[in-house]
C-alpha cells in the first residue's frame, strides 16, 4: 500500500489530537520548558519563606506550650506538698524539692523564682512585693540556688535560712475560726525562643493555691 492510500503516512511526527508540542530550540531545548522552570523558581522564591515561617512557628509554639504545661505541673506539685506538709518545720524544703523533681522538663537555670506564700483564697497570686523578694509573715522567695541547699539549712534555724520570713511552723493548720490557711506556690520562668521569630525570651508565670490540710490542735 503506498503513501497515497494511507492518509496517516507522513504524520508520524505530528502530536496526537488536542496536544501541542513545545517549540524546541536546537541549542537550548524546549522553549516552553524553560519558561515553566523560570515561573516555578519565581513562585518558589515567594512560597518557601512563608512555608519555613509556618514550620518554625509551629515548632516554636509547641516548645512554648511544653514549657507552659511543665510550669503548671510544677506549681501544682509544689502546692500539694505544701498542703500536705502543713506546719511541719521542713515544709518549704519539701515544696522546693517537689517542684525541682516536677520541673525536670524545664531548664533549671531559667527558673527565676519559686514563691511560697500566704493566700487569702483560691486563685490569688502573690503580692507584687512577694514576686520580687521574701516578705516577713507573708512569703518566702526562692531561686535555683536554694535547690542545692542542704536540708540542715532549712527549718528557720538561723538568720540565713531561706524559709525564715514565713516560717512553716507558724502556719495555721487547726480548724478554729475561719479554718486553716491557704498556701500558694508561684513560679516565674524565662522561656527562650529558639529561632527568635516572636521574641528573644518570654516570661511564663503560674500559681496554684490550696488550703492547708487540718491538723489536730
Amino acid at each position: 500500500m503506498g503513501d497515497a492510500d494511507n492518509p496517516q503516512a507522513g504524520r508520524a511526527d505530528q502530536a496526537p489530537s488536542g496536544l501541542r508540542l513545545a517549540h524546541r530550540d536546537p541549542v537550548r531545548g524546549p522553549v516552553g520548558t524553560r519558561r515553566d522552570l523560570g515561573a516555578a523558581l519565581i513562585e518558589a522564591a515567594y512560597v518557601m519563606p512563608v512555608f519555613f515561617l509556618l514550620v518554625f512557628g509551629i515548632m516554636e509554639i509547641g516548645l512554648y506550650m511544653n514549657d507552659d504545661l511543665a510550669v503548671g505541673h510544677t506549681v501544682r506539685s509544689g502546692s500539694r506538698m505544701a498542703s500536705a506538709s502543713g506546719n511541719d518545720t521542713m515544709a518549704d524544703y519539701g515544696v522546693v524539692q517537689a517542684a525541682r523533681r516536677e520541673s525536670t522538663a524545664l531548664d533549671e537555670g531559667s527558673i527565676e523564682a519559686i514563691v511560697v506564700y500566704k493566700a487569702n483564697g483560691i486563685g490569688e497570686d502573690p503580692t507584687a512585693a512577694c514576686q520580687l523578694a521574701s516578705v516577713a509573715g507573708r512569703c518566702n522567695y526562692y531561686t535555683p540556688t536554694d535547690f542545692a541547699r542542704p536540708q540542715s539549712a532549712w527549718g528557720c534555724v538561723d538568720s540565713a535560712s531561706p524559709d525564715r520570713f514565713w516560717c512553716p511552723n507558724t502556719r495555721k493548720v487547726t480548724r478554729g475560726s475561719g479554718g486553716t490557711e491557704f498556701v500558694g506556690v508561684w513560679i516565674k520562668y524565662e522561656h527562650k525562643w529558639v529561632t527568635e521569630i516572636f521574641a528573644d525570651t518570654s516570661i511564663i508565670t503560674d500559681a496554684s493555691v490550696i488550703r492547708l490540710e487540718p491538723r489536730k490542735s
